[in-house]
């Protein structure tokens, strides 16, 4: 059975949940792209991997059970062993080893990455190092003239940055083209909008698929049973304001079957 919410389902959002609908909505998104995408693009799966070390110093580790004896410590052609002065304290970092997913799509021809397709995570949207990297990463796709798709599904946390007047929302998604660099096209979504049908950019003499969201969202609901897990008769995290809150209510009271009939017609319940 579908989510109930006729776009994002905002119980996913959930920090329990979330770390896996990441994944999966990816992968089941990547299958979508390469039904759409035209010879010789292929949509591919990889991960950013980066080492993020602590913000405060970690503990001392304490004094090491071996030294290196300094030359300078044996008075010379004495050949007697002289007793080592204790190290200065010091310790090393604790790095973290951290990883996001993200989908490419690349030129299978000659393996250049035309499009980078981001589903943000809350880290991204949290002010420190996590984003700073994102936000780099970014810059660095428009620069190596990579296109890139920009999802934000979460409603809590620092939105990415664009210039202008953007409607607040609840979602946001982010087209650029980096041939069009700094315009980009953008979506502002509530609760109760639908997932639209996104373009994907490729070359620039090449019309953009278009690639549904909303089958990527139930297929990654289905298969990983998230009905199981969440609870809709109990606030989300976050929770709701209080007009979407009385309308998630109404609509969560309705039989299933009505909900998924408004759902595939597209309309606000």
């Amino acid at each position: 059975m579908p989510s109930p919410f006729p776009g994002m389902d905002p119980y996913l959002e959930d920090p329990n949940i979330w770390p896996d609908f990441h994944l999966t909505f990816l992968i089941a998104l990547r299958a979508a792209l390469n039904e759409v995408l035209p010879s010789p693009f292929v949509a591919r799966a990889d991960r950013h991997v980066w080492v993020d070390a602590p913000e405060t110093d970690p503990p001392l580790l304490g004094r090491p059970h071996l030294y290196v004896a300094d030359p300078l410590d044996v008075p010379p052609g004495t050949g007697a062993v002289t007793t080592l002065a204790a190290p200065v304290a010091a310790a090393l970092p604790y790095p973290a080893r951290k990883w996001q997913p993200f989908l490419k799509i690349v030129d299978a021809r000659n393996h250049r990455v035309v499009t980078a397709v981001e589903l943000l995570s809350p880290a991204n949207k949290t002010h420190g190092r996590d984003r700073d990297a994102y936000l780099n990463k970014r810059a660095d796709y428009l620069a190596s003239q990579v296109n890139l798709v920009e999802m934000d599904l979460l409603r809590s946390g620092a939105r990415a940055p664009v210039v202008g007047t953007v409607p607040p929302a609840d979602y946001y998604i982010i087209v650029c083209r980096y041939f069009d660099f700094p315009r980009a096209g953008v979506w502002p979504l509530t609760v109760r909008d639908p997932l639209p049908p996104v373009p994907v950019p490729l070359n620039p003499d090449i019309e953009p698929p278009i690639v549904a969201l909303r089958p990527s969202l139930d297929r990654a609901y289905d298969e990983a049973g998230y009905e199981q897990e969440i609870d809709y008769t109990q606030p989300p995290t976050p929770p709701f304001n209080p007009p979407d809150a009385a309308w998630a209510s109404e609509l969560l009271a309705r039989p299933a079957s009505g909900r998924r009939n408004r759902h595939s017609q597209g309309q606000h319940p």
